[in-house]
């Protein structure tokens, strides 16, 4: 039976359920970290549990039950409202949030929380021991728990049990649950203020076997998951449906299958696994293999997908090759410490604008040629932070970047490159290039760098000394159509 706990008076210093005390002060912590769940669509409202987790000094995170919140409540015909223990009320969406989605059996969602959200300053994050969290399988049974919850959508409550069971990712437990308890927080019962445990979320009951049923933390909070994603969002009109979905099916995993309940168009063209494998994108396979995906829909044919990396890869050659629709793309929170070659990355992307690699880690990368190739609308790149140390190769990088006007190169460090062919072809808006920094000794292929660069003229050209150039015909090249 549960204990209600925002109405006990300020001197009770702990709470008895059971045989062990809970103390009040680590009550009243979970509890500001606690929130009620209320989703309202139409005339039907449902409740649920959430909590408020401090992954990480810029990471924290709403945790509830993905059969709580999930995908097709991003709608803006449901409302979703947070209520936390004084009775502060925040309406949830999901724009520019990372979300992570676990569908069933795990049934976790994540949502990110962010400081300008209105009820931040009032919450309370719970911290927690990472080992805890990170050996979450080795907790043993009959260890003593506790939870706060929102049963029924009511005021919360305190519980109190024992884990009985451990399967895999997976737990059975005593702790007294009712319907709108899914989502609540499982902890380790113990006496410190700054220690608390969370090892799993309660997910639901088994009421023929009359069991509760939680879901361990520690293969979700996995360091190397949540720090390495991508997130990619698709502009896709009717007229270009047969080509984009080709590309974004291949991003998705399609060379091994479709996803289970797809939220994007799919074409009937590509129906079975062995036409896929025939797909003329030319995906990595490394990559195809370490990463699972999400998706989000929004109306007038926008798709938000998210890439989340199982691992530090070492090739993403041709990632986005071809992604004609891809209209924004943010890398911020993209592992590239292992990576060696981007080698036309973002070849063919003609809608992309903007992209900032201001966070990208080129450290080790030995390929960067035809990176941006094609990308006809982009104006903008950030590549302040780029380490081109290592690079040999920087053939067409630019190539047909018609919308550039400048390029800041100032940075880059050419001693190792053999190859800038056609490196600025076709970069009809560029009007000066400062390659004051460039070192050419090593430099063996040169022909057409800066071949149809229509308003660029030898004289804007910023160069250390002319005489380092092996290939003089480059200057005679601007001009050519």
């Amino acid at each position: 039976m549960g204990i209600r706990v925002n109405k006990f008076p300020p001197i009770i210093d702990e709470i008895i359920i059971g045989s062990k005390p809970i103390p009040i002060k680590i009550v009243n912590k979970v509890m500001k970290s606690i929130c009620k769940i209320i989703i309202k669509a139409k005339e039907n409202i449902s409740y649920g549990t959430g909590f408020f987790l401090n992954y990480s000094e810029h990471k924290k995170y709403l945790m509830t039950c993905y059969h709580i919140i999930n995908p097709s409540l991003e709608n803006e015909n449901i409302k979703i409202e947070l209520e936390l223990y004084n009775d502060k009320k925040m309406k949830l969406n999901f724009k520019n949030r990372f979300t992570k989605y676990l569908n069933k059996p795990k049934d976790i969602t994540m949502i990110e929380i962010k400081e300008s959200d209105e009820i931040y300053e009032n919450i309370e994050f719970l911290n927690y021991d990472y080992n805890c969290i990170k050996y979450g399988y080795s907790i043993y049974e009959k260890v003593d728990i506790f939870s706060v919850e929102h049963p029924y959508g009511k005021d919360a409550v305190c519980a109190s049990g024992i884990i009985k069971r451990i399967d895999d990712y997976e737990f059975e437990h005593s702790v007294s649950t009712n319907r709108g308890s899914s989502g609540c927080p499982i902890i380790l019962l113990n006496d410190n203020i700054n220690l608390i445990q969370v090892i799993g979320i309660h997910k639901g009951a088994d009421t023929f076997k009359r069991i509760n049923i939680g879901t361990f933390l520690g293969e979700i909070l996995n360091e190397e998951v949540l720090n390495n994603y991508i997130i990619a969002e698709f502009n896709i009109e009717k007229k270009d449906v047969n080509k984009d979905i080709r590309i974004i099916n291949s991003l998705d995993e399609c060379i091994r299958k479709f996803p289970e309940n797809p939220k994007f168009i799919r074409d009937d063209k590509y129906k079975n696994e062995k036409e896929i494998k025939n797909c003329e994108i030319r995906i990595n396979e490394e990559l195809i293999n370490s990463f699972e995906y999400e998706h989000k829909f929004k109306e007038k044919g926008k798709y938000i997908i998210k890439y989340i990396f199982k691992k530090n890869l070492e090739n993403i050659c041709l990632m986005f090759y071809r992604c004609t629709s891809l209209t924004k793309i943010d890398l911020t929170n993209f592992n590239t410490d292992n990576v060696t070659n981007i080698n036309g990355l973002f070849s063919g992307c003609s809608s992309l604008t903007n992209i900032d690699l201001s966070n990208f880690k080129t450290n080790k990368v030995t390929n960067m040629g035809f990176m941006f190739r094609r990308c006809s609308s982009l104006t903008n790149i950030n590549l302040s932070n780029f380490n081109t140390n290592n690079v040999t190769y920087m053939g067409c990088m630019f190539s047909q970047c018609s919308s550039l006007t400048n390029i800041d190169l100032s940075n880059f460090n050419t001693n190792n490159v053999t190859n800038m062919f056609c490196m600025f072809e076709g970069c009809s808006s560029l009007k000066n290039v400062d390659l004051s920094n460039f070192n050419t000794n090593n430099i063996l292929d040169m022909d057409g760098m800066f071949s149809r660069c229509n308003l660029l003229k030898n004289e804007n050209i910023i160069i250390k000394d002319k005489e380092l150039f092996k290939h003089q015909e480059i200057f005679n090249q601007i001009y050519v159509g």
